[in-house]
């Protein structure tokens, strides 16, 4: 796009943050513009954070107006509040009283091959999980920073039987095969196996099989699209 062709829309996300496309007819619009585009009303109390080119997280006051020449993407979330943390020494405020080591890598851009770490004081510092969850309302400021990648990355997974109708979640490195999972599953569960049981993904399109997949890696079966984070035990239909 040429520098002097107009931005015809910018992308919004909550605290997810997952961005969808908004169109705009403003060049510089107000935090309240931006707001609205959300899908806020003027007498909500919306807090927004415009994510500019160079890296830096800014709040947008209401009758603010930023130019989008700085940066496209924007965070808009209901809050009559923000929490400051800093990351990397810089302070951020997010409008979120919870935030993800998930989230705080893709407002920081800090690449895969890299691990979030919670600074502490007194003991080493403290490398986070993507789904790990951080209360920003404990006493003083968290701090947090990227470094050396910690050992295997580890995603939390669900497993729900069926049958027994309850749910567990765990912990499990990407390169754990589904096999261990669904055997894991089990213990988790503290139920026996059944010769009919099947385990399958539970994705957006529907029920997925794994059962001709089991010694895939975790990563790979999600990579291939068999799966996500969300799995099921369930009784085999049909004939033997």
């Amino acid at each position: 796009m040429n520098d002097s062709d107009p931005i015809r829309s910018i992308h919004i996300a909550g605290t997810d943050p997952v961005f969808r496309a908004v169109p705009v007819n403003d060049q510089t619009p107000s935090g309240d513009q931006i707001a609205l585009a959300a899908g806020f009303s003027s007498d909500d109390y919306s807090y927004v954070l415009q994510m500019r080119d160079n890296g830096e997280l800014e709040d947008v006051r209401s009758r603010e107006s930023v130019p989008l020449s700085d940066g496209q993407r924007f965070i808009v979330a209901l809050s009559d509040r923000s929490y400051r943390l800093a990351f990397a020494g810089g302070p951020l405020d997010w409008p979120a009283r919870f935030i993800t080591a998930g989230t705080l890598r893709k407002l920081k851009g800090v690449a895969a091959d890299k691990s979030i770490y919670l600074e502490k004081t007194d003991e080493p510092d403290f490398p986070l999980d993507e789904d790990d969850v951080i209360d920003l309302d404990e006493d003083g400021v968290e701090s947090f920073k990227a470094g050396k990648l910690a050992g295997p990355k580890k995603q939390t997974v669900r497993v729900k039987h069926l049958g027994e109708l309850e749910t567990v979640r765990f912990k499990a490195e990407s390169g754990t095969t589904l096999q261990s999972i669904w055997d894991r599953a089990y213990e988790e569960l503290d139920v026996m196996r059944n010769e009919r049981d099947v385990f399958q993904a539970e994705t957006d399109v529907g029920t997925v099989s794994l059962m001709d997949h089991l010694d895939l890696p975790l990563e790979t079966a999600q990579q291939e699209g068999l799966c996500d984070k969300k799995f099921e035990i369930a009784a085999r239909t049909g004939g033997a």
